[in-house]
């Protein structure tokens, strides 16, 4: 229930991106903006159809929507079907990573030992000649007993940074690769972290492809619509280029 109300909670925030997106988007397609001619003729009158802006917003809301209120079953499927397989990539790509985040997790907490890797109280750690440049958050517990803060940071630094490798307890058994020192559970953690994260990022990408399927199946519904629906009349007027007049310009007028 709890990975259920994460994913929802996700899959909110991507719509309210979509949202903002959208509002910013229909506010600028509405807004009317004045110009004027050198000769002061009347501008030109768009009138935009109201049924546009409502497929539009339909189609915000469910992808295929507007479409499908214009008569184009074909790509009104084709949208909501990009929009089920986006949300299921979300889904599966997010569920997976924080499967994988919490046996990495739990990994670490088995193989890598605080009180084995800082065994003295004045800096220095099990691990010699390394130099202690990264930090490791610490809290005295209930018994008294120093623990490491186990943070995003901790989980981290384990992985990358070699004065934390003497912490692993198969640490006889290490190796330096490309100055870098390795044990093979560090090695194995190291794998479950890489694809943990792996899926995290595949995650975000889906989200990103569903916002992008709400925006473009928005403007392809509004665009969609019968532009027979649209009058203009009534202009008049020379257009020409001078840079010595800044007073020259267009007019144009939109009504709704």
């Amino acid at each position: 229930m709890v990975m259920i109300g994460d994913f929802i909670g996700r899959y909110c925030l991507v719509l309210n991106k979509v949202n903002i997106i959208s509002t910013i988007l229909t506010f600028a397609l509405l807004t009317t903006t004045g110009f004027s001619t050198d000769h002061g003729s009347e501008p030109a009158k768009l009138r935009v159809n109201k049924v546009m802006i409502k497929n539009f917003v339909k189609s915000l809301i469910i992808p295929g929507w507007g479409q499908w209120s214009n008569g184009d079953r074909v790509r009104a499927i084709t949208f909501l079907t990009a929009e089920v397989a986006g949300i299921y990539g979300y889904q599966t790509n997010y569920s997976k990573g924080s499967n994988e985040e919490l046996a990495f997790k739990s990994f670490a907490d088995k193989h890598w030992n605080f009180q084995v890797w800082s065994n003295s109280d004045n800096g220095d750690t099990a691990c010699g000649t390394y130099l202690r440049t990264h930090q490791m958050p610490s809290y005295i517990d209930g018994e008294g007993v120093e623990q490491p803060l186990k943070d995003h940071h901790f989980y981290e630094n384990i992985s990358k940074y070699p004065e934390f490798v003497c912490g692993w307890d198969d640490i006889a058994d290490q190796w330096n690769e490309e100055e870098r020192v390795y044990t093979p559970n560090k090695l194995d953690y190291i794998e479950m972290r890489t694809l943990s994260n792996d899926l995290y990022k595949n995650a975000q990408l889906a989200g990103t492809l569903i916002m992008l399927n709400h925006l473009v199946s928005a403007f392809d519904a509004a665009l969609g619509t019968d532009i027979t629906q649209f009058e203009s009349t009534n202009y008049s007027g020379n257009f020409y280029i001078n840079p010595l007049n800044a007073n020259n310009s267009i007019g144009l007028e939109v009504k709704f």
